[in-house]
């Protein structure tokens, strides 16, 4: 059954309802609108050689597959774009863009980071901006496609819009005296004398304050709802995208304490970069989940050329309204939340100037068999008008030198600042 605020997008139009009813009956949730948010997929800048003819129109050609497991940051460069080889003499362009990519390896390199993915989005349109991952200590292992990382507090997001379509506003207040590094059945009952710490759910989420979400997921939500919503944002479920990661284990436990601590983020769900991406592109464009674009076009041996991933909805996930206040809330993280920090200077100089950003962290550790300390940044940016989202995964040892939010932060200048002006 699709969370609320889909059926209210859904009642704006009769052919609507009838989407609507399709899915009820299928049992999953399904695109009852267009995205709320329209904005032009970016064009192809344009160039003084001959244009390739283009495929005569007719049946679809099947273009040859990607190979299984492509690593974007590992493809050759030509002619300023990523060229994929593939059998009969095609070549696929990809969407990625290998300066992004190159200075996200640079960053990873500097500073030694054992393990970390980033994945970014183009939340306009769904293409692949970029796609990196480094594990120091196995090779061969993808870290933007493994979904074995906790998700973390990140899973706040999804608990925050479980919330707001309950009827739970922004400015709820909720008093706490626990909950910083864990929960406990203590923490979920109010106590005058212990609770002497007071924050909304705004100001939950950019502060990730765990009590106040455990509390409010235990007042208003319940485990089959909470499910539904994670089943919408595509947990444990094949996501749109042909680069194939693996589903995001969820599990929605119905016990009190552990159902609180699910939503606040403590362990029971887990995360691909790929996925919080996704995630992130869908507040983003107003609550619709995109098809991740990964080849730009075919080129044909006899030249020809054929238009490669078309953008599209994979499905609406929840309402406009409800899009929109999460974003509101996950500009608090950046603003004076838990990844201020990354974001600006000592001096309280913004590392973006002019730009505003919205995102969440999340930050959990592992101790065994080893000690694996797993942090999370997922965001978009401009946070009016939304260009690129993005979901870095820092694995840190011990001792480390930096987080994802930090990751996350160089992705987005690069994109938004730095960037070579002829290619914005």
């Amino acid at each position: 059954m699709p969370p609320r605020s889909v059926y209210r997008t859904a009642a704006r139009s009769k052919a609507a309802w009838l989407t609507l009813l399709a899915a009820v009956g299928l049992g999953s949730v399904v695109v009852a609108e267009a995205p709320a948010r329209t904005a032009r997929p970016a064009t192809r800048a344009t160039t003084t050689a001959p244009r390739a003819s283009r495929a005569p129109r007719g049946p679809a050609r099947r273009m040859p597959s990607l190979p299984e497991g492509l690593r974007t940051q590992e493809v050759p460069v030509a002619g300023g774009v990523r060229v994929v080889s593939l059998p009969g003499g095609v070549r696929a362009e990809l969407t990625v863009d290998p300066g992004l990519e190159a200075h996200v390896l640079d960053q990873l390199a500097r500073y030694e980071v054992p393990e970390a993915g980033l994945v970014a989005i183009d939340p306009r349109d769904g293409r692949l901006l970029a796609q990196v991952g480094v594990d120091r200590a196995r090779p061969s292992h993808d870290p933007t496609r493994d979904a074995s990382a906790p998700a973390a507090s990140v899973f706040k997001i999804i608990t925050g819009a479980a919330l707001l379509d309950e009827g739970v506003p922004a400015g709820r207040s909720v008093c706490y005296g626990g909950g910083l590094h864990g929960l406990t059945a203590r923490d979920l009952d109010d106590d005058p004398a212990r609770d002497t710490r007071c924050a909304t759910l705004a100001e939950a989420m950019g502060g990730s304050v765990n009590a106040v979400f455990a509390k409010l997921a235990d007042r208003h939500l319940d485990a089959p709802t909470l499910a539904r919503y994670a089943d919408a944002f595509g947990f444990a479920q094949a996501l749109p995208s042909s680069l194939a990661p693996r589903p995001s284990a969820i599990d929605v436990p119905t016990g009190r304490l552990e159902f609180a601590r699910t939503a606040a983020g403590f362990w029971h769900s887990h995360l691909s970069p790929v996925h919080g991406a996704l995630v992130a592109a869908t507040v983003a464009r107003g609550g619709s989940m995109p098809r991740v674009r990964v080849v730009a076009r075919y080129l044909l041996p006899d030249g020809t050329e054929v238009p490669g991933d078309g953008a599209g909805t994979h499905r609406q996930v929840i309402g406009r309204g409800t899009a929109e206040g999460l974003a509101r809330m996950m500009e608090r993280t950046v603003a004076s939340g838990t990844a201020h920090r990354s974001f600006f200077d000592e001096q309280g100089r913004p590392f973006l100037p002019g730009i505003r950003v919205a995102g969440k962290t999340g930050t959990l550790t592992a101790e065994r068999p080893s000690y694996r300390g797993y942090t999370w940044f997922v965001g978009f940016a401009p946070a009016d008008h939304p260009r690129i989202a993005v979901a870095a995964l820092v694995v840190n040892q011990p001792e480390w030198r930096i987080k994802a939010s930090y990751l996350a932060r160089e992705a987005l200048r690069y994109w938004l600042v730095a960037r070579p002006a002829a290619r914005r």
